[in-house]
């Protein structure tokens, strides 16, 4: 007797096992990526120029670029990116006089790299006239996509080399001498805009 229940007891464990499945279970794990845009324009100096003209020399010639007309700034960015110039006002005005003004295209400006160039990005060649009709891209990205601007500010510094009055930027009365311009300080504000490419 011993030995059937024992054999009978083997015969109901082998038929569990045989009709029994595999247990397995299963975990979720949520994955999330939040990508947060970085567009940041940083003027790092040069962010007040102040021209005095006080010689007929400058009246005739202009002042041509130099160390303390230049404006310096570099862009952090994490997408391709355009840079664009414009004037807040059709004219440098007078502060003693608002009624005072000097056309706008008597100041001009050569955008270039900062040291190292900046790869990816294409820049306005060549001197340019201040304007306030539309806002001027003075750099975008290049065309092709493998070679875009995106980047951190050792690989996307600038400077803008500005000069006045001198014969790359005439203006259409000529030289400030033929202008007759009255004596005052004339203003205007420079707007420098980053923008996704």
């Amino acid at each position: 007797m011993k030995k059937l229940t024992i054999l009978l007891t083997a015969v109901l464990f082998s038929a569990t096992a045989a009709f029994s499945q595999p247990v397995s279970d299963q975990g979720v794990i949520p994955i999330g990526v939040t990508l947060n845009s970085i567009l940041r324009l940083n003027i790092t100096s040069g962010g007040n120029i102040e021209y005095v003209v006080n010689t007929i020399d400058q009246y005739t010639n202009g002042i041509v670029p130099q160390t303390r007309y230049e404006t310096h700034f570099t862009v952090a960015s994490s997408v391709d990116f355009d840079v664009s110039l414009i004037a807040d006002a059709a004219n440098f005005t007078g502060v003693d006089d608002a009624t005072h003004t000097i056309p706008l295209d008597n100041l001009g400006y050569t955008i270039l790299g900062d040291g190292v160039p900046a790869t990816g990005s294409t820049l306005l060649a060549g001197v340019q006239q201040l304007s306030n009709v539309s806002a001027n891209i003075i750099l975008s990205d290049n065309v092709a996509p493998a070679s875009g601007n995106a980047g951190d500010i050792t690989q996307n510094a600038f400077v803008l080399q500005w000069e006045l009055g001198t014969v790359a930027v005439a203006a259409a009365g000529g030289s400030l001498l033929n202008q007759s311009i009255t004596s005052d300080r004339y203003v205007v504000n420079v707007l420098l805009e980053l923008s996704q490419h």
